[in-house]
């Protein structure tokens, strides 16, 4: 009788030991003693999941607002940073006030935080390029009398500009529709311009000579030199440009790894960083909005 009863004792504390055993991996808890515990990771916040109100310190000082005109169609780079980086090339309306397709080219010089130059043309319709050197700004223009496009070559020093289509504009029946690819070197600029159904020539403009020289053609789906280039991250690394669904524009300091809200709710259509990551250029519909980076508004 007495072995049956140390036998019953036995069973129920090795029951009790079971059961103690499972609840405790029911509730998390280890039976190792230096066994680390699981932690869940604490949910970050992205941009897109934050309220405009969301106060988050500024990383930019704004510099100047401009009125730029308004498009729906591809007409290219409709602002450009001089090589230099402290001159913002865009094309504004004839009226500075407000205007579609085209307009005139200004060129506004950070330093004096005023517009040094203004094109002859009042219907320039975009594709700002500039040289290598700074010295000359290539664009498309409409000739609205005849319904031609050409591309120019503004001078601001002189206020000089060069037609380098000329009378050979009409490349096609229609408005023969040009582009400029890029400045392959001082001497040289590469351009496009329609040429017939489903056909675009590419030329080659000797800047020196002054003389246009007509290369290959391409079909229409190959040309790319009206496509529109935005600049997500500034030339160093350092900066970062993301836009929400929400139409927020969210500025990333990389190496700080700091974000901050820079415009909300507003239609961004164009970004450009100076060549040097010092300031920032965006366009929006009807405006231009230039920043200097790493500072804050006092």
């Amino acid at each position: 009788m007495m072995m049956i009863k140390k036998f019953f004792i036995a069973f129920i504390s090795m029951v009790f030991a079971i059961l103690a055993s499972g609840c405790a991996q029911l509730m998390g808890v280890s039976g190792t003693a230096n066994e680390e515990a699981t932690v869940t990771p604490t949910v970050i916040a992205m941009p897109t999941q934050l309220s405009v109100q969301t106060r988050v310190e500024s990383q930019t000082c704004e510099i100047a607002q401009q009125v730029t005109i308004q498009t729906d169609d591809k007409q290219g780079d409709l602002m450009a940073w001089s090589p230099q980086g402290d001159q913002l090339a865009f094309v504004q309306p004839v009226n500075q006030y407000s205007g579609w397709y085209i307009g005139d080219l200004v060129i506004y010089d950070l330093d004096k935080k005023e517009v040094v130059f203004t094109s002859k043309d009042k219907a320039v319709f975009g594709d700002l390029n500039w040289a290598p050197d700074g010295s000359a700004l290539a664009y498309v223009e409409l000739d609205q009398g005849a319904g031609i496009y050409t591309v120019k070559i503004a001078i601001p020093k002189d206020g000089n500009e060069l037609d380098i289509f000329g009378d050979a504009a009409s490349t096609d029946t229609f408005a023969s529709k040009k582009g400029i690819i890029s400045w392959l070197s001082m001497d040289d600029l590469s351009v496009t311009s329609i040429c017939g159904s489903d056909c675009v020539r590419l030329y080659q403009y000797n800047y020196v000579s002054r003389t246009l020289n007509p290369g290959d053609e391409i079909r229409y789906n190959e040309n790319t030199s009206l496509d529109l280039v935005n600049e997500s991250n500034s030339p160093d690394g350092k900066w970062s440009i993301t836009l929400d669904e929400k139409n927020n524009s969210w500025l990333s300091s990389v190496a700080e790894n700091r974000i901050s809200l820079l415009l909300a709710g507003t239609v961004v259509n164009e970004i450009k960083y100076s060549n040097d990551s010092r300031f920032l250029a965006l366009r929006t519909n009807g405006q231009v909005l230039i920043y200097e980076l790493g500072c804050i508004n006092n």
